[in-house]
């Protein structure tokens, strides 16, 4: 507890470092349940504080990890989406050798059917 000093001079003498008024070491409650209750008081305020001084930690870190894991999730469907291009790049680039080996076939076919009316 500190005791106040006013700053008007009442003798007009500036007050030295022996007539200062110094810090209270120790201060004395005139009732002992008020010295408790303030006591505690103070520790749970003081734990308060440091409840959310650790809840802010926390939810720093679990900031870090949802946006580690975020951009993780985007990666993945990056890479889901373009392996589904290439699935479907695939798929029509098979779909156009079928049609060349259908005709290819016919083709064929066609050859096989002209020489054999071409020999009778």
């Amino acid at each position: 507890m500190l005791m106040i000093s006013t700053n008007s001079y009442s003798n007009g003498v500036k007050p030295t470092f022996k007539t200062r008024l110094k810090k209270c070491k120790l201060f004395e409650w005139k009732d002992e349940e008020q010295e408790e209750v303030y006591y505690k008081n103070l520790i749970d305020s003081l734990k308060q504080k440091l409840d959310v001084k650790e809840d802010l930690s926390e939810m720093k870190i679990l900031r870090t990890q949802i946006a580690k894991v975020e951009f993780m999730l985007s990666q993945e469907k990056f890479k889901v989406a373009k392996s589904e291009k290439d699935v479907s790049d695939s798929r029509k680039t098979i779909g156009r050798y079928k049609m060349i080996i259908a005709l290819l076939f016919a083709g064929l076919v066609f050859c096989v059917l002209k020489l054999g009316s071409d020999c009778s």
